[in-house]
């Protein structure tokens, strides 16, 4: 249990350099996510500079990366998770940034190369196809989701039932589906080379969608989950199993469905978790006794470690 003393740097304050905002569809939530960062931050004495990036890869930020103890990625989705800005950062020699490298990050955020990875280590997957195309012929057996290729926060996620709602489907690119799995939800948070208590998630008359995740009271979000323990050690097992196919590094957030049979199936994995008021990470971690400043400062601690090595 961690006390309000406690922390990986002993109280020694950082120079922190957060990134956030971002130019993909989850920029609003990046916000809110680089602001409580920030905010946490400060609390715990860390020197904190805030950077609204959106995209661009100048000699100004890269400077400012480098004189900073530790590069606390705020960001989801698009380039900010996707691993472009993480090899951005490597080939200008700047390590010490939060969460996933480059190969990490991008192959997590690649969906049909994510689900492969997970089941070539025996995870379980839910049965996927990616039709390229929209018009054509139905990829599964219906109902089935249908979801883009890198996205995140369910952005562009849709509920197919009939085939004339497949049609009907507003296109985006890289469409990627997935067999609908009837069963319970679940998260499970890594930190630090362990796995968080599992959170069930119970969206209030629908699926867990952007909207029921970011609005107040759209989900219950059941901390710890209401499993015997022997599924409780089951769901953290495939957790770490797929957190260490994929090669992510220091935390992230792995997402599950159960199918008919009650088997969890691996969903896709989080590099950069949200960590907003209604965030599920931070959720596990205070159920696991630590507070969500001191969450952000092992997350930077961790990152700052590199900067010395």
């Amino acid at each position: 249990m961690y006390g309000p003393d406690d922390g990986p740097k002993g109280g020694v304050p950082l120079k922190i350099e957060v990134l956030y905002g971002g130019n993909s569809p989850e920029r609003e939530v990046s916000l809110l996510s680089g602001a409580r960062v920030a905010t946490a931050l400060c609390e715990r004495g860390a020197s904190v500079s805030l950077t609204d990036w959106q995209g661009e890869i100048s000699s100004a930020l890269l400077r400012k990366c480098r004189e900073a103890d530790a590069v606390f990625l705020a960001l989801h989705g698009g380039t900010g998770e996707n691993g472009y800005l993480q090899r951005e950062l490597e080939e200008n020699g700047i390590r010490h940034y939060t969460g996933s490298d480059h190969d990490g990050a991008s192959l997590a955020m690649d969906k049909p190369r994510a689900k492969a990875a997970v089941a070539a280590f025996g995870v379980p997957v839910a049965k996927a196809a990616f039709p390229g195309s929209k018009k054509s012929a139905l990829p599964l057996s219906l109902p089935f989701i249908a979801k883009p290729t890198d996205g995140g926060s369910s952005l562009g996620f849709a509920f197919v039932r009939t085939a004339e709602e497949w049609q009907k489907l507003t296109p985006f690119r890289g469409i990627f589906c997935e067999e609908y799995l009837p069963g319970r939800e679940f998260t499970v948070g890594v930190f630090g080379g362990r796995c968080l208590p599992a959170v069930e998630i119970r969206p209030q008359g629908g699926l867990y969608d952007y909207a029921h995740k970011y609005k107040a009271g759209a989900a219950e979000e059941i901390c710890p989950a209401p499993l015997s323990l022997g599924e409780s050690n089951r769901l953290a097992c495939l957790a770490m199993v797929a957190f260490r196919a994929l090669g992510l590094r220091d935390y992230a957030r792995i997402d599950f469905k159960e199918d008919a049979d009650g088997r969890p199936c691996f969903l896709e994995a989080n590099t950069l978790p949200g960590m907003t008021e209604t965030s599920l990470f931070p959720l596990a971690a205070a159920k696991d006794g630590i507070p969500f400043a001191l969450v952000c400062e092992e997350m930077a601690a961790m990152a700052a470690a590199r900067k010395l090595k």
